[in-house]
Parts: structure tokens; sequence; C-alpha cells
């Protein structure tokens, strides 16, 4: 074996000058060809630089494997800035009345109910959420508890109010009122003072959503005509709510870093709905006596002052004042014990509401 590999050895000069010669390619910017001198008379070994081609590769070069880069960064629509949470407590006064009309709106009102003075003790709550991208997004909802208030039971046989028949003028310190309310917007600010950044206003147009409701009693009865006076048992109830879109818009002046102040406006569209439990009257059903159906508007007004004690700490006092009415398309569709219904007209119901609140506020 070691005899027959000497042919081999002897030949491997000649097999090496006859190999074509060596060529490296090197990918650079600047393209120059380098010699390399050999030691005999073969070709010399060249070295290629040839400029950086992005993208292209020569047929004869190996595949290269090209690093996957990371998508660029982009800042999300709702990516979040900052945030508060606020609780509120104080006092609301409320009143309501609606009337109906009776058959073939013979009278053109039949009969009106009022509850006036019907005060409050309300808790309120809510956030408002900030993006990086100037819009911002709230959440507000209420409870409150009804403590005193009266009630007036009109009834007549004459139009526009006349020739009354029957009233009753009795209690209504018992219920409860509820509110919720979504919204978005975007924030527009201009900044007045340039050296310290401290004062600046804003404008945020707003749309919403909303839903607020009154569960109302009357108690307590006293007949006022004919002048029979007080009555036992009665404990009726008027069940309403309103809810619909709505759109608004806020103001806000900055006055210092820590004090700001606030108005806001709010124009709704309602459908009102409401189910009475008359639970004194035997030819009616109960507990759904009769309903109300109808579609109105209505304005909300909101005074705000804020003061920021640290940066995540501030207090607020706000004073907010409703005025609604529906009187479109109104039915009252009334359900007897025998187990019969019938549909007079509805002609309007009218809310007022002013409240008083003060409240923490906690930004984070």
């Amino acid at each position: 074996m070691k005899l027959a590999l000497i042919p081999t050895l002897l030949l491997f000069p000649l097999i090496l000058t006859a190999a074509p010669a060596l060529q490296m390619h090197v990918f650079d910017e600047n393209a120059v060809t380098v010699p390399v001198q050999s030691g005999n008379a073969q070709p010399a070994l060249q070295i290629h630089v040839f400029p950086n081609m992005a993208g292209v590769q020569p047929d004869h070069a190996p595949l290269k494997q090209h690093r996957q880069l990371p998508p660029a960064k982009k800042s999300a629509f709702l990516a979040y800035d900052r945030a508060e949470m606020y609780v509120r407590t104080g006092y609301r006064r409320d009143q309501l009345d609606w009337t109906i009309a009776g058959p073939n709106n013979a009278p053109n009102i039949l009969s009106e109910l009022k509850w006036k003075d019907i005060e409050i003790a309300e808790i309120r709550f809510g956030t408002t959420l900030y993006t990086e991208d100037n819009w911002v997004f709230s959440l507000d909802a209420g409870y409150g508890r009804i403590y005193d208030g009266v009630n007036q039971d009109s009834d007549f046989l004459g139009n526009n109010r006349t020739l009354e028949f029957s009233r009753s003028n009795n209690g209504a310190d018992e219920g409860e009122v509820y509110d919720v309310s979504i919204s978005a917007g975007h924030r527009y600010r201009w900044q007045h003072d340039l050296e310290s950044g401290a004062v600046y206003s804003e404008l945020r147009p707003l749309f919403g959503l909303s839903y607020h409701a009154q569960n109302l009693k009357i108690v307590d009865g006293f007949q006022t005509i004919p002048a029979f006076g007080a009555f036992p048992g009665l404990d009726s109830s008027y069940d309403a709510a309103w809810f619909g879109p709505w759109i608004g818009l806020d103001g806000l002046l900055n006055v210092n870093e820590h004090w700001t102040l606030s108005l806001g406006v709010e124009y709704h569209y309602a459908w009102y709905d409401a189910t009475a439990n008359w639970n004194l009257r035997t030819d009616f059903a109960h507990p759904e006596s009769f309903t109300h159906e109808a579609e109105g508007t209505g304005w909300v007004t909101s005074l705000n002052s804020n003061y920021q004690f640290s940066p995540t700490l501030g207090l607020n006092i706000g004073l907010d004042y409703q005025l609604w009415k529906a009187d479109k398309d109104g039915v009252d569709r009334t359900f007897f014990a025998n187990g019969t219904n019938g549909t007079v007209k509805f002609n309007e119901v009218n809310w007022r509401s002013f409240a008083a609140n003060i409240g923490l506020i906690y930004e984070f």
C-alpha cells in the first residue's frame, strides 16, 4: 500500500500547476484587485474586492442568511397617557310633572301629577382616561336617596285645568335616583404662559350616551278636593327613565398650576319610559297600572372648580343644572284589573334638577 502512494505524491506538484488559480471574493465599499504572488510560475492568487451591492448575490456565491429587523415602533391609537378617578357627594333637588289627556282628547288635560322639592342625598363617582393622541374617554355614575318632597295629584273635567274635581296633596319623601353617562371626545389645547407653561385652556367636543332614572313614591295621602283630609294606605310608585345619545362641549381654563375651572354644556335626545303602580286603585292592574312613552330632549350644564393639592390628589367642587322635556309621540297605556287596557294621549313630562357636590380627584 505504501509503494502505491509514491506515484501519486510525485504527480502532486503537477496537479497543483494545472489547477485554476484560486480567487477570493470579498464584498466591500470600494472595488480593488490585490495580486498575491506565488513562489512559482503558476498564476498569482488574486483577491477581488467588490462594492457592497445590497440585495444582489452572485450566482456562484453561497446564500446569505439575513437577520429580520424588528418592525418600527408605532404609537398606539389608545396609548395610555394619564387617568383620573373621582368621588363626590352632595345635595340635589328635583322637580317632575306630567299630564295626560282624556279619551278623544277631551279634556285636553285630564290628570296632572307633580313632584316638587324632591330633596336628594347623592354620591357620584367616575373616571376619565387621557390618551397620547389627545382623546378623552369618561364614565360618570351616580346614586341618590330621596329624603324629602311633596306630591300633588289633580284631575279635571274641563280643558286647560278647569273644573278640578279631585286633588290630593301627599308626601314624596321616599325613592331613589340613578344616573350613568359615558362619553368620548378630543382635546384642543392652547398654552398662554409660554415661560412657565402653567396657564392654558382647552376645548373638548364630546359625544356620548346617558341613562337617568327617578323612582318616585307617593305616600301619606291627604285629600284636598273634596276636603276629606288624610287617608291611610297610600303607597304608589312612579318609575321614570330617560336614555339616549348626546353631544356636548367642555371648556377648561387652567388658571395656575393648582387651580382649574371648567364649564360644560350637553344636548340630549331622549326616549322616555315610565311605569306606575297606583296601589289604591282597585280598578287598575298591579304591579303595572299604566305606562308612559314619549320622546324629547334635555340640556345639562355643569360648572366645576378643581384645586390640586399635589400631582396626584385634588379637590373638586361642582354645580349641575338639568332641564328635560318629552312631548313627542306620547302614549299613556292603562292596564285594568279585568285584563283589558286602553290608551290616551300622554301630553308631556318635564324634569328639572339642580345639584351641588364636593369631592376628591385622584390622578395617576
